[in-house]
């Protein structure tokens, strides 16, 4: 036996298997029971020596004990009816994770945890005169970029009015799905992405780098980058825009009921109009730039292809009058051959009364 083995005692076996059978709803993790048979052991888990021996053991059991990392689906959360009274009078203004992390207590939640949901769907049931944000889609899970070329191409064709027709790929389209698949698959875009807490966010987001990029197959990383933040830039424009949308419900309603409109509420409506206008402008900038420097930068391309091509005819040309000449002296050398052949012979030379072969060749 290794000297890295452990062998577990009775009392070890019995105080685990007691764990295990008296957690039958709540079955105990490895490294709860690495704790239940080495209690006065610090700093150990199931990848230590003492958590392999646990494990041999178990399996021995033909039972398997959960991993540390391994996510528990939580039982959907039943809200009070304080918790209720909470979420209609904050939909308006929180969203729904942030409204979660209130009621539940809990700052760690995310738009995954089952709380969110719960949330969530409770906000869509409320009574349609109620105003409040509109809660969207949670994300069912992180954001998965498409791997092959069929992927990515439901991908443009789902945000590209008239985008690829499938039964008629071109190489160059192949090549711009393939690189439309590598951006998608950078750290900052899944990053940004995952970042969005709900499915429209993401949607938006996702719709507007497709359709900048799908048709661009020879972009810098840094132009990806730039696109990354003017599809950001889009989200971020949107949801102003649905602020400033419930903050004029909320003056109207004012309005219609012969209220004071709260000077506040103009100051947040002038403010989120003033927010959208400038978001707009970076838009346009930023958009202008990119194609300005892509311009610029596939014209320089075209201009040294050029050159290049240039060169390969002048190339050629030399070539030619290379072998053109060659082929005079060959055809020049061939005629002084036979002309020497010729004036060697008694008749011709009498023909030819006397001219030399010099004469004959050259003129």
């Amino acid at each position: 036996m290794s000297q890295e083995e452990i062998q577990l005692t009775d009392e070890q076996r019995a105080a685990l298997l007691s764990e295990w059978n008296n957690r039958p709803d709540n079955p105990p993790s490895l490294n709860d029971l690495v704790r239940v048979a080495f209690p006065t052991l610090e700093n150990i888990d199931g990848r230590s020596k003492e958590g392999r021996a646990i494990k041999a053991f178990l399996a021995s059991r033909q039972i398997k004990a959960r991993g540390a990392q391994e996510y528990i689906a939580k039982e959907k959360s039943d809200l009070s009816d304080d918790q209720k009274e909470f979420i209609a009078n904050s939909a308006a203004t929180m969203k729904a994770v942030e409204i979660a992390r209130t009621i539940f207590k809990n700052d760690l939640l995310t738009n995954l945890n089952q709380e969110t949901r719960t949330v969530n769907e409770y906000i869509k049931t409320l009574d349609g005169k109620v105003i409040y944000s509109d809660p969207g889609e949670v994300p069912d899970s992180e954001y998965r970029a498409p791997k092959t070329s069929d992927r990515a191409l439901a991908k443009v064709n789902r945000y590209v009015h008239e985008g690829i027709d499938k039964d008629k790929v071109s190489p160059k389209q192949k090549k711009e799905l393939q690189s439309l698949i590598g951006y998608l698959h950078t750290y900052r875009f899944l990053h940004q992405i995952n970042t969005y807490t709900e499915q429209t966010d993401r949607d938006l987001f996702e719709s507007s780098f497709v359709r900048y990029t799908y048709d661009k197959s020879d972009l810098t990383q840094e132009e990806v980058d730039q696109y990354i933040v003017l599809s950001t830039e889009v989200v971020i424009s949107a949801n102003i825009q649905r602020a400033i949308q419930i903050l004029q419900r909320q003056i109207e309603r004012e309005v219609e009921t012969g209220g004071k409109i709260p000077m506040t509420l103009v100051e947040a409506s002038n403010t989120a109009r003033t927010e959208y206008n400038q978001c707009v402008n970076r838009q346009q900038k930023l958009l202008s730039d990119l194609k300005v420097k892509r311009s610029e930068r596939l014209g320089k391309q075209i201009k040294e292809n050029a050159s290049i091509l240039n060169l390969v005819e002048m190339w050629k040309d030399e070539e030619s009058r290379v072998k053109m000449i060659k082929l005079a002296e060959l055809q020049k050398k061939s005629v002084a051959q036979e002309i020497e052949r010729l004036s060697s012979m008694d008749e011709i030379k009498c023909k030819i009364m006397g001219l030399s072969s010099d004469e004959a060749l050259n003129g």
